[in-house]
């Protein structure tokens, strides 16, 4: 008796072990997707490190010429979206329990908001996590907004509460990757706002404007894999225009969702193998009426969404893997749940390093 549980012990942890060697061969800890086409994102090189724990040594960081790689330590409080400029060869950690915060509740949206990246290139967010308070529709700001910025990877970033959105990308950011990324609201949304909604937990926007082609056609390259819409989570998840999206492996488990993913003008969307759980309307198209009514969207191999290709207008389907130089490899469909709740998020074990290397450790997450 005790030879058989000694070999089913055995068994299942080489079950365990491979399961797990499964799951983290997937966890990246290299960019994959858009920000890696025509040059791939390196951030720092993980060079010239820096702790950092005060909103003006962030910034002081982020605008140094050079390299710099930067550690957040502790809870760093924000009164407004913090502006940075032209940033260039920078990669930002967030060491276990920082914190980027805003929690101020106003009818004042400057007071809202917490980072915005403008004109920047080269840039990595690792592990951080972003809190605001509440959605507010007031015209606001966001948790993180990119504008004009140039390959980016955001992976295992915490997205709560912010007050006009969690994540958007905007006005001809291109080559962007988004990868194990958690998006709620644990706050109720706050009801009053001068824009009238009563609920504006609406996440994550790709494009401002229909009208905005001639500067957002042909940009907007953007990755999201491994991501997760968790509860709180309303609308936009995300909503795009202009862009090439590839939306893979993701989880959309938000109670409260009016729809999930939302495909307006000229957006050309790919979206495979993600898990819809109980939603009802996994997408929404919007490009539909008056004179915005181009859309190209794939819809292949999801649960909980059916397969579909639709179009209006003359451009050829997005294709991410017809792509020179994009590189990613989806799980299967069915192991997205278990997974993405497992990986996605500010759960990295970062250390501070005083010297080059990389700063993960043996094994990458906070929990056992």
């Amino acid at each position: 008796m005790y030879v058989k549980r000694l070999i089913f012990s055995c068994c299942t942890s080489l079950i365990t072990i491979a399961a797990m060697g499964q799951f983290l061969s997937h966890n990246e800890n290299e960019p994959i997707g858009w920000a890696n086409v025509e040059v791939p994102t390196t951030g720092s090189d993980n060079e010239n490190p820096v702790t950092v724990s005060t909103a003006e040594e962030l910034k002081a960081a982020l605008k140094a010429q050079g390299k710099k790689t930067i550690y957040i330590k502790g809870n760093i409080a924000f009164r407004g979206q913090m502006s940075v400029d032209g940033a260039t060869d920078k990669t930002v950690y967030g060491l276990p329990g920082s914190v980027l915060s805003n929690p101020i509740h106003s009818d004042d949206k400057d007071k809202s908001g917490i980072l915005i990246l403008k004109n920047c290139r080269n840039i990595v967010l690792r592990n951080l996590t972003f809190k605001s308070s509440g959605a507010y529709d007031i015209d606001g700001k966001d948790n993180l907004t990119l504008q004009n910025s140039q390959h980016i990877w955001i992976d295992h970033c915490d997205f709560q509460d912010g007050v006009d959105g969690n994540l958007d990308c905007q006005h001809a950011t291109d080559f962007v990757s988004i990868t194990w990324c958690r998006f709620r609201y644990l706050i109720a949304p706050w009801k009053g706002g001068s824009g009238g909604a009563r609920d504006h937990r609406y996440t994550n926007l790709i494009g401002s404007s229909d009208k905005n082609g001639d500067e957002d056609d042909g940009h907007l390259r953007i990755t999201y894999a491994n991501c997760w819409w968790d509860e709180g989570c309303r609308e936009r998840m995300p909503r795009i225009r202009f862009g090439q999206v590839h939306i893979v492996n993701c989880l959309y488990s938000s109670s409260v969702a009016n729809y999930c993913i939302g495909t307006g003008y000229r957006c050309n969307v790919y979206i495979e193998k993600c898990a819809f759980i109980n939603q009802r309307h996994p997408w929404k198209n919007y490009a539909t009426s008056g004179s915005y009514t181009d859309y190209n969207i794939t819809v292949t191999d999801c649960i909980g969404a059916d397969d579909v290709q639709s179009l209006s207008g003359e451009r050829a389907f997005f294709n991410p893997y017809a792509l020179e130089g994009y590189s990613l490899k989806p799980i299967d469909k069915e192991q997205v749940e278990k997974s993405v709740k497992e990986g996605a998020g500010a759960i990295l074990n970062i250390e501070e390093k005083d010297v080059i290397g990389k700063p993960l450790a043996k094994y990458p997450y906070t929990k056992e």
